[in-house]
C-alpha cells in the first residue's frame, strides 16, 4: 500500500558533461545507482566499455576527511563542549556553503593543520611523560643506592645492580658471595623481588657471578641515566612539572580551536560529498566519449527526471521493474503513521512485491503500547517529555520517527490510565489517607483491571482476534490481487468460518442466547468441514487425509496466537501492581516531615524504576504483537531499502533551493 512505485532508468551521456551532470544528479537526489560491472563479464561489453573509477582521487580526498575527522576529535576532547541530548544536524543553503568554502577554505584548511599540530604536540609530550613515569617507577626502588647509575666499576672493580626473586635465601647468597673485596647490598624488598647491589673485584667477577646465578640473579642497567637514583628521581619530577604546564598550554590552544568548529563540520561534510561523487562513478561504464550509468528512480521522480536528462542531451529510457526483480524498496506513508515506520524497519522492510502494513497495524501497537503500560501519570509524563523534545531539537530520521511515536503511545498510555484508574498507581489514595487523613480517590473512568481481570482479558482476546483477522485479510487480498482466489477461499476464508463460528458458538453458550450458539455451531462444522477440505485440497490417496487433519490441526496454533494477546493483560497488571507496592512502601513511614520526605524519596525512585521497565515491556511486546502474530500471517520481508544518489551529510543539512 506504501510503497513507492520504481521505474529502471537507463542513461547514456557525454563524458564531458558528466561532473557537472553527476554534480545535478547528486542535488536531485531520487536515483539509487546500480553497479555496472558485472557486465564486463560479457564480452560484448567488455570490448566496448570499461569502468569509470579515480582511485587516487578518492584515496586522497579519504586522506583529508579522515585528518578533518581527527580534528574533530581533537576538539570534542579538549573543547569540554556541552553535547546536546539529540545530535541535529544545521540548516544551511547550497549558496551559502559555496560561499563559506570560497571565502573561508584556505583558512579553515589552515585551522585544522594547526590542531593537527597541536594533537601531535600534545601526543609527543604525552609519550615522553609516560616515559618519564616509568623510568620514575623504576627508579623508586633504588633511591636508597647511592652509587651513579653510569657506574659500571673501577680499572679493579665491578659493580652491578640487580632483581632476585622472592623467596631467595639472602642470608646464605650474601654468605657465599661477600669474600674478601666483594660487598653485597640489599637496597629495596618488595612483594615480588630483592633488588640487589653488589661490588666486587674484577678478578673474582666470574666466581661472584657464578654464585649469583645459581640464586636467579638477573641485571638490571641503566641506560641514558646519569648520578645517583635519588638525583635522577628530583630530575624526572622536575621534567615532569615543565611537560605538565606545557600540556595545559597546548590543550588550552586546542580547546580554542572549538570557535571553528562549526565551520570545520562543514568543510568535512563538503569532503564527504565530493569523495561520494568519486567514488559513485566505480557503478558507471564509460566509453572515450560517453558515460552509461543504470538505476531505480520513484515513478512519481520521473517526469522532473527526464527534465534533467533532457537539459544534458542523454539518451534514456524507464521501464517498469520486471517480475521477481530486486527492487529496493521506499515506504510513504501519512505523516500520522509515518513515525510508525520504525517498528517495520526494525523488523525488516517488506518485499517490494509484498506489502506495507504500516498504516493498518499503526492504531493496533498504539492501542497495545497504552494497554500495556496502562498507568495516566506515566503516559502524561512521556507524552509532554516528548513534545518538549520535538519542539527543541530539529530531529531526523529514526530518532524523529521513534520520539513522534512515543508520543502517540505516551497519549494513548494517558487514556487507558484514565481509563483504568491508574494514576501513578493509587498514589492519590495512598498520600491523602498517610498525610492529610482523609481518603481521596481518582475512579477510572471506565473499571479497575485489578477488580475485574477478565474484563481486561476478554477485551484483549477480542482486539487480538481483529487484529489476526486483519492480518488475514491482507493475505487474501494480496492472493486475490494476484488472481488466486480459490486459495484464498480455501486458506483464509474457511478460518474466518470456523473462528468466528467457534466465537458465536461460545459466546452464545455464556450469554444464555440459543439462537446464537446454534448459529456458531453451524458456521464452525461448516468451516472445520472446508478446513479439511482445503488441506486434502491438491493431493492424492493417503496425502488427501493426512493433508486434511494437518490442516485443522492448526486450529491450535491459531489458539496459541490468540492467548499471546493475553499479555496486554499481564503487563497492565504489572504496572498498576508495581506502582502501588511502590506507594505502599512509601507510606510504611506514616506522617510527618520525616514521612514525607522518605514518601517522595521511595515514589520518585521507584516509579521511576517501574517507568523504565514497563515502558521498555509495552514496547517490545506491543512490537512482538506485529511481528509474530500479525506479519505472520501475510508478511513477506527481505526488502533492501531504496539508497539513492544523493549529499549524505553528518553536520548540515541543506535547505531545499528552486
Amino acid at each position: 500500500m506504501a510503497i513507492v512505485k520504481m521505474q529502471r532508468v537507463c542513461v547514456i551521456g557525454l563524458d564531458n558533461e558528466k561532473e557537472e551532470f553527476m554534480s545535478r544528479l547528486m542535488d536531485f537526489g531520487v536515483v539509487e545507482l546500480t553497479d555496472q560491472s558485472a557486465k564486463l563479464s560479457d564480452k560484448i561489453w567488455a570490448e566496448n566499455v570499461t569502468t569509470d573509477e579515480s582511485r587516487d582521487e578518492t584515496a586522497r580526498l579519504e586522506e583529508k576527511i579522515s585528518r578533518v575527522n581527527l580534528a574533530l576529535e581533537v576538539i570534542e576532547k579538549y573543547g569540554n563542549l556541552k553535547q546536546p541530548l539529540f545530535a541535529t544536524r544545521r540548516k544551511v543553503s547550497m549558496r551559502g556553503m559555496r560561499c563559506l568554502m570560497a571565502d573561508s577554505g584556505d583558512t579553515i584548511r589552515e585551522q585544522v593543520e594547526d590542531i593537527l599540530n597541536l594533537n601531535h604536540r600534545i601526543n609527543a609530550i604525552c609519550e615522553r611523560r609516560n616515559k618519564l613515569e616509568q623510568d620514575e617507577t623504576s627508579l623508586k626502588a633504588w633511591e636508597a643506592y647511592d652509587l651513579p647509575l653510569e657506574l659500571a666499576g673501577t680499572k679493579k672493580t665491578l659493580a652491578q645492580t640487580g632483581v632476585l626473586p622472592m623467596g631467595t635465601d639472602t642470608d646464605a647468597l650474601a654468605g657465599q658471595a661477600e669474600t674478601d673485596g666483594t660487598v653485597f647490598k640489599i637496597v629495596h624488598i618488595d612483594k615480588d623481588m630483592y633488588y640487589a647491589a653488589i661490588l666486587m673485584l674484577t678478578e673474582q667477577a666470574a666466581d661472584v657471578q657464578t654464585i649469583l646465578k645459581q640464586y636467579g640473579f638477573s641485571q638490571v642497567t641503566f641506560k641514558d641515566m646519569e648520578g645517583t637514583a635519588g638525583e635522577n628521581l628530583i630530575r624526572i619530577q622536575g621534567e615532569k612539572d615543565v611537560l605538565r604546564e606545557e600540556y595545559e598550554k597546548a590543550a588550552k590552544e586546542a580547546a580554542a580551536k572549538s570557535a571553528r568548529k562549526v565551520d570545520i563540520e562543514a568543510y568535512a561534510d563538503m569532503l564527504t560529498i565530493a569523495a561520494d561523487k568519486e567514488k559513485i562513478k566505480t557503478k558507471l561504464l564509460k566509453t572515450k566519449r560517453t558515460f552509461f550509468l543504470e538505476g531505480w528512480i520513484p515513478q512519481k521522480c520521473a517526469k522532473k527526471a527526464a527534465e534533467l536528462l533532457d537539459d544534458y542531451e542523454c539518451y534514456y529510457a524507464f521501464r517498469e521493474p520486471e517480475a521477481e526483480e530486486e527492487v529496493p524498496v521506499l515506504l510513504e506513508n501519512r505523516s500520522f503513521f509515518r513515525p510508525t515506520e520504525a517498528i517495520t524497519e526494525m523488523y525488516s522492510l517488506p518485499s517490494y512485491w509484498g506489502f506495507d502494513p504500516t498504516s493498518i497495524y499503526a492504531l493496533f501497537y498504539i492501542v497495545f503500547f497504552g494497554m500495556m503500560f496502562s498507568d495516566a501519570g506515566y503516559g502524561l509524563l512521556m507524552a509532554i517529555g516528548c513534545f518538549i523534545i520535538l519542539k527543541k531539537f530539529d530531529l531526523e530520521g529514526t530518532t524523529w520517527k521513534m520520539v513522534k511515536l512515543f508520543f502517540y503511545c505516551g497519549i494513548s498510555t494517558f487514556v487507558w490510565g484514565a481509563l483504568f484508574g491508574g494514576w501513578f498507581g493509587d498514589v492519590v489514595t495512598v498520600f491523602s489517607t498517610t498525610f492529610l487523613g482523609k481518603a481521596a480517590e481518582l475512579k477510572p473512568l471506565w473499571f479497575n483491571p485489578l477488580d475485574d481481570p477478565m474484563k481486561l482479558l476478554i477485551l484483549s482476546l477480542i482486539l487480538g482476534v481483529v487484529h489476526l483477522f486483519i492480518g488475514m485479510g491482507i493475505q487474501a487480498y494480496m492472493e486475490i490481487k494476484d488472481g488466486r482466489w480459490m486459495d484464498a477461499i480455501c486458506g483464509e476464508g474457511v478460518w474466518y468460518l470456523t473462528i468466528l463460528g467457534l466465537g458465536a458458538l461460545l459466546c452464545g453458550s455464556v450469554l444464555e442466547m440459543p439462537a446464537l450458539g446454534l448459529a456458531g455451531k453451524g458456521m464452525s462444522i461448516v468451516g472445520a468441514a472446508g478446513v479439511l477440505l482445503a488441506g486434502a485440497r491438491g493431493k492424492k490417496g493417503i496425502g488427501m487425509l493426512t493433508g486434511a487433519f494437518a490442516n485443522l490441526y492448526n486450529i491450535t496454533s491459531w489458539l496459541s496466537d490468540i492467548l499471546s494477546y493475553a499479555r496486554l493483560l499481564a503487563l497492565g497488571l504489572a504496572t498498576g501492581v508495581i506502582a502501588q507496592v511502590v506507594n505502599t512502601m512509601g507510606s510504611l513511614f506514616g506522617g510527618g516531615v520525616a514521612g514525607l520526605v522518605l514518601f517522595i524519596l521511595i515514589f520518585a525512585v521507584g516509579h521511576t524504576i517501574n517507568f523504565a521497565i514497563n515502558m521498555l515491556g509495552a514496547f517490545i511486546h506491543a512490537a512482538r504483537l506485529q511481528y509474530v502474530e500479525f506479519f505472520g500471517k501475510f508478511y513477506v520481508d527481505g526488502g533492501e531499502p531504496f539508497d539513492p544518489f544523493r549529499k549524505k551529510t553528518k553536520y548540515i543539512r541543506f535547505e531545499n533551493e528552486e
